[in-house]
């Protein structure tokens, strides 16, 4: 037993150790006058936000998928300011503490929220569905059981012995690792992603006995978990979360466990971690209420064939209802509906609605249906 553990734990460490060494650069590229101002990221940051509308709408999720493996390469090799979901809070709280004494040292770790809530305040949460690494992990997973959880969908998602015994495996998988790690450390305050992930898995149990009564209540938990990261960055009280292993130069072997355990969760519920406890989704959720570029509903041409509501996998779309918290703008449904009944506009330039002449979602033909939404 004890050369079982010695094994494991070599393996563990080895695998962090080699993960937390991927970054490319020690220092930040094209520096903000000289300095670590993260001048790449923040433009690499913008570019890809404006992808979304410049690509072509025949091949948008071909584009999305590239541009998505682009953001993670852009986080886990170059950016270094980033501890993931929970540190874009805790950094833009940081900087904003040190406007007036040390501006720079503001910037350099407000940046990269402020940029991405300044593109969701624009362009909507584009940054959810096409940027975000710990989202993007989740969707290609996903990929492999995505045709059974269509199917689960369309029958109501009945009880499913096959899904308990994938959560009681992740379980054991997660309380193996766990027991093991807590042989040679101590867990404080900043792992606190490990007692998200355990919460994650009590949401996994609730949802296969129960999951049309339980999904929209549990989705209300993005706000406690949000509450709890903004009181802890107020408190100057360091969380790490998933994925934050990959996004800094360091070994955290509890984000390393935290990081398996929602990647493999995904199979099971997809994007379950962007769902339920995903606090930066509620930041971004309140940029992007009132932002320029929306889905918008046509219900002259809509047919309520559902193509649009099996095709959102985080279950936003009601028969062509867009629900805007809970929307990515991955834009499936926009390239899905066959009757062009969901529109990407621009509400900034009502003028050009009317006239036909917005952004197209998918073509030059749907200007004539937009004009006739805009009346």
């Amino acid at each position: 037993m004890n050369s079982w553990h010695s094994l494991a734990g070599h393996f563990v460490e080895t695998a962090a150790g080699i993960i937390s060494n991927l970054k490319i650069f020690e220092k930040a590229l094209l520096g903000l006058e000289d300095s670590y101002i993260e001048l790449f990221t923040l433009l690499a940051l913008g570019l890809l936000a404006v992808l979304p509308v410049m690509v072509p709408a025949r091949h948008r999720q071909i584009w999305r998928h590239l541009t998505q493996i682009l953001g993670i390469i852009c986080f886990v090799f170059i950016v270094y300011t980033c501890m993931g979901v929970f540190g874009m809070i805790a950094n833009f709280f940081r900087g904003f503490y040190e406007i007036g004494r040390e501006n720079i040292i503001a910037l350099y770790f407000a940046s990269v929220p402020v940029t991405i809530l300044a593109t969701s305040l624009l362009f909507g949460p584009f940054f959810c569905g096409w940027i975000c690494p710990t989202g993007s992990s989740q969707e290609f997973i996903g990929l492999l059981t995505r045709r059974r959880e269509q199917k689960r969908r369309r029958a109501g998602y009945p009880f499913s012995w096959p899904m308990l015994a994938g959560i009681i495996l992740i379980s054991l998988l997660f309380f193996s690792w766990l027991y093991y790690l807590s042989r040679t450390r101590i867990f404080f305050i900043e792992d606190a992603t490990v007692y998200w992930t355990f919460i994650l898995l009590l949401l996994l149990y609730l949802l296969v006995w129960r999951r049309p009564q339980w999904d929209q209540k549990l989705r209300r938990l993005k706000t406690l978990s949000f509450i709890l990261i903004v009181a802890a960055a107020v408190m100057h009280v360091r969380i790490t979360s998933p994925v934050h292993f990959g996004f800094a130069k360091v070994v955290d072997p509890a984000s390393v466990l935290a990081t398996v355990i929602v990647v493999i969760a995904a199979l099971l519920v997809p994007r379950v971690w962007c769902r339920y406890l995903c606090p930066w989704r509620l930041a971004i959720n309140w940029a992007s209420q009132h932002s320029v570029r929306q889905i918008r509903y046509v219900p002259d041409v809509c047919t309520s064939c559902g193509i649009c509501t099996q095709e959102c996998e985080v279950e936003a779309v009601r028969n062509g209802r867009i629900i805007p918290r809970e929307c990515n703008m991955c834009l499936r449904c926009v390239d899905a509906c066959p009757e062009k009944a969901l529109l990407l506009v621009d509400v900034w330039d009502q003028a050009a609605c009317k006239s036909g002449v917005a952004y197209p979602a998918a073509d030059a033909g749907n200007a004539a249906r937009k004009a006739k939404y805009a009346k």
